[in-house]
């Protein structure tokens, strides 16, 4: 939890100028941070995540359809999703596959990260072809990392997915004035 915890959050702390959203997944979705470029907040909250808080379940198609809803809310023009979770989906009232599918036409990118132990059985088991699946189908990539270096290279070639375009105001002076216009 710590590796994948600090692995995530010097993630976030790169993508300034970037919003971030966050949800947690259990026995059903729930958004802990909307989209939001308050990265302080973000960093904070994946700090105090823990598993099992969301359920002891996991509703990945839910969750995905969850990150649809609010990227169809958003003003993001590029709507990249990065699924970090063993992919074994048993609380879903929305299969995967289904929210795959309604991720492409709506133009969603999913990236999907793996983890957890190859051997692992019941509610922590692999589903890694699921992973894949939903990769494939969004027009994302499958990744995954058994350690903490092994993350962290995941979400450095993660890293340069690009990030929103912020619409910011600038202010320059205008030739031959003393004062700043937009």
């Amino acid at each position: 939890v710590d590796a994948v915890q600090a692995v995530v959050r010097d993630f976030v702390e790169r993508r300034t100028g970037a919003p971030n959203g966050l949800i947690v997944c259990g026995d059903a979705p729930f958004p802990l941070a909307p989209f939001t470029m308050d990265h302080d907040l973000v960093r904070a909250l994946i700090d105090d995540s823990l598993p099992g808080m969301a359920g002891p379940r996991t509703a990945m198609g839910d969750a995905l359809g969850l990150a649809i809803k609010m990227f169809d809310e958003s003003q993001s023009d590029q709507k990249v999703l990065i699924m970090l979770t063993d992919g074994n989906d048993t609380a879903s009232k929305m299969p995967p596959s289904r929210a795959a599918s309604i991720a492409k036409e709506r133009g969603v990118v999913v990236h999907t990260v793996g983890i957890g132990g190859p051997a692992a059985s019941g509610e922590d088991k692999l589903d890694l072809d699921t992973l894949r699946a939903v990769a494939t189908t969004t027009g994302g990539t499958f990744h995954f990392g058994t350690g903490q270096a092994e993350l962290a290279q995941i979400y450095a070639e993660l890293d340069p997915t690009p990030p929103h375009d912020q619409k910011t105001p600038s202010w320059r002076p205008v030739p031959g004035s003393a004062e700043a216009s937009p």
